[in-house]
């Protein structure tokens, strides 16, 4: 693709809000890191995901100089700057290196295999599609149901709150879970939630 997009005389924009999130031995693969990349690829990257600063609206971006002048309008017609404090915030996560990204990394990566434990006790009802990255597991259910359907009775009648898998362009009944917000404590509850509920709605 990005070998495409230099002949093409295109940009190359590259999603990296989720670049520190890899499990089981899986690496991030950066585009801007292919030899001849530099004058054609965008990098995208977020506080939010990276450092848990959830709404406080920060990231940054590695682009061609030559695109540094014509970006600075665009930002400025958007939002004159991010809030000081988190400018000042931002600021320090990047100075404190990534000692504290991977340690909340192992914290997640155990949530996530008891979740992933949890959701495969039923495969009757659920598969879950095989993920290495990021804080979501995508599921393919065995349900007649429309998505939308089965969501609002997991919110309703179980508490526990997905998103339909046709916000990400799948047909059928799938649902993508997040994992990322749950802690060692929660994980049996949440997830056990989402199964249970599962197992109600089938009968």
């Amino acid at each position: 693709i990005n070998a495409l997009c230099r002949e093409r005389g295109l940009y190359h924009i590259s999603d990296e809000a989720y670049s520190a999130y890899v499990f089981e031995g899986a690496r991030h693969f950066s585009p801007a890191s292919l030899d001849s990349s530099a004058g054609h690829t965008i990098s995208l990257f977020s506080l939010s995901k990276s450092h848990g600063f959830a709404s406080w609206r920060i990231g940054w971006m590695v682009l061609p100089r030559a695109l540094l002048e014509s970006v600075m309008k665009i930002q400025d017609t958007i939002l004159i700057c991010p809030p000081v404090i988190s400018q000042v915030a931002a600021e320090g996560a990047l100075n404190g290196g990534g000692d504290y990204v991977r340690s909340q990394i192992s914290g997640i990566a155990a949530v996530r295999a008891d979740a992933l434990a949890l959701l495969r006790t039923i495969p009757e009802l659920c598969s879950v599609t095989r993920s290495q990255g990021a804080l979501y597991f995508f599921l393919r259910l065995n349900l007649e149901l429309e998505p939308m359907t089965l969501i609002e009775r997991l919110i309703r009648e179980h508490r526990v709150a997905l998103m339909p898998g046709h916000a990400f362009g799948a047909a059928g009944c799938c649902a993508r879970v997040s994992f990322g917000a749950l802690q060692a404590g929660t994980i049996q509850e949440g997830i056990g939630r989402l199964v249970e509920g599962l197992k109600t709605i089938v009968k």
